[in-house]
């Protein structure tokens, strides 16, 4: 096949959420939407590539942005703050071209290291890939009646545990939803100790995908104790930020949440629900592992092959106590500023 690799200009938008809707490989992060909402959070550069036929037709894509930083360098990242990027094309031809032609952008630019996030293995032979991230996804195309009946007995006793404390589900979508969810996700992540994404980051999500995202709270009465954000793709519910505060973990929301997402999915027709991205043998990869999903490594390639950043999970915890302790005006003021620049 002849094709030509070019860089991706306004008029081919529509060509190119053409291609993300027909190809099997592409996720919801490589929509066009996901662009616009990192250009306007947080102003980094993007080089979107494509492969484009004989007949005009595109073939591939590669989304990336190139990100600089004082304190991480200079990287080119497909693509940042997603669990999955990388490269989708209808044949391996054109995959290691799409990449080998981001490698030449990132030596031009000077760049530390290439990073492509891939859910499969894209790995072209000039790249070194590592697997320290898993996803899980639940098939729910049988209905929840039958996951249930499949499920880890403890977690349908904490699930119980939800519904018998009178926890109550709510669904949303407005800006006010997104406000609830900040407040949650701010208190949880500092007492993780992590850097958090600035509010305008999920109302522009929200913005560019209205009938996309999803926001859902479990209230213990008029209190919201748990919110998740959510995004629908294709056939999929991806469960894409959750939080909780922490004095009520004793009513188990998260299980209660998790499983309203699963009864929502097959509800509405969806065949599975993404749980996430988790980094291997951590909490959450055990929490995940036992509702009965089916575990996909995440393959994270790296160019050049010596260049091989540690998960920024490693630098959050030389300060985690730090952060957690500091006052929660001062981590949503900084915490942003921090976000922006690890991907």
């Amino acid at each position: 096949m002849e094709f030509e690799i070019k860089l991706l200009r306004p008029r081919d938008e529509k060509k190119w959420e053409d291609f993300v809707t027909r190809n099997d490989s592409t996720t919801f992060y490589h929509q066009i939407g996901w662009k616009k909402v990192i250009q306007e959070t947080y102003d980094h550069e993007p080089y979107y590539l494509f492969a484009e036929d004989d007949e005009g037709d595109i073939v591939g894509i590669l989304p990336l942005f190139y990100m600089t930083s004082i304190f991480f360098g200079r990287r080119l990242v497909s693509v940042p703050f997603a669990p999955y990027g990388g490269v989708c094309a209808v044949d391996e031809l054109i995959g290691k071209a799409l990449n080998d032609e981001a490698i030449d952008i990132g030596n031009k630019l000077g760049v530390d290291y290439c990073e492509f996030r891939s859910f499969k293995n894209n790995n072209h032979g000039n790249l070194i890939f590592t697997r320290n991230y898993s996803t899980f996804l639940l098939d729910v195309s049988g209905g929840h009646d039958q996951i249930w009946n499949k499920m880890n007995r403890n977690v349908r006793n904490r699930i119980r545990k939800g519904k018998k404390s009178d926890l109550k589900h709510e669904v949303d979508s407005s800006l006010d939803g997104v406000s609830k969810f900040y407040e949650i996700y701010s208190w949880s992540m500092k007492r993780l100790g992590t850097p958090i994404h600035d509010q305008e980051f999920f109302k522009s999500i929200l913005k560019h995908f209205p009938d996309k995202t999803l926001i859902t709270r479990a209230n213990l009465g008029d209190l919201p104790i748990a919110a998740f954000y959510l995004l629908t793709f294709k056939d999929v519910l991806i469960t894409a930020w959750g939080a909780s505060l922490p004095d009520f973990l004793n009513y188990a929301p998260n299980d209660f949440m998790y499983w309203n997402c699963v009864e929502y999915a097959s509800e509405n027709n969806m065949l599975w629900v993404d749980f996430g991205r988790s980094l291997v043998n951590s909490g959450n990869h055990v929490f995940k592992s036992r509702w009965g999903c089916t575990e996909f490594p995440l393959n994270y390639c790296y160019y050049p092959p010596t260049k091989i950043p540690k998960p920024p999970q490693d630098e959050y915890r030389k300060h985690a106590k730090i952060w957690s302790r500091l006052p929660l005006t001062w981590t949503t003021r900084i915490g942003p500023n921090i976000r922006r620049e690890v991907p």
